[in-house]
């Protein structure tokens, strides 16, 4: 059985068209958001990495002891994986012509500086 396409903007919006030009697949989407992820860990490593020793050898009191970290770690990471950048990603891999072997120095372009203006 093969996997559900998904539409570019699937997130925000729903296709209107009936033509194939803004389908990205199940399989696809799921590598692009892994290759955005881990940009993301690689650009935030810094900021990960403190959350990760603040909460080292803590339990419940790394809730509030660590909240700060969190929080910088987590909107980092956000600003390299999130609705717009994927859609973004998804629409250059469709003008590509949806290769099996991207170039993803190509795709991920731009991305470096987080979320595309």
């Amino acid at each position: 059985m093969a996997a559900a396409p998904v539409a570019v903007g699937a997130i925000a919006s729903s296709l209107d068209e009936e033509d194939d030009n803004g389908i990205v697949s199940r399989h696809a989407s799921n590598k692009i958001t892994y290759k955005l992820s881990q940009l993301a860990e690689e650009r935030c490593h810094g900021l990960i990495e403190s959350f990760n020793l603040c909460a080292k050898g803590r339990s419940f009191s790394m809730v509030w002891a660590c909240k700060s970290k969190y929080t910088a770690s987590n909107e980092c990471v956000h600003k390299y994986v999130c609705a717009e950048n994927i859609d973004v990603v998804c629409k250059r891999w469709v003008d590509l012509g949806r290769p099996r072997k991207p170039d993803w120095s190509v795709l991920l372009e731009g991305m470096d500086d987080g979320i595309e203006s």
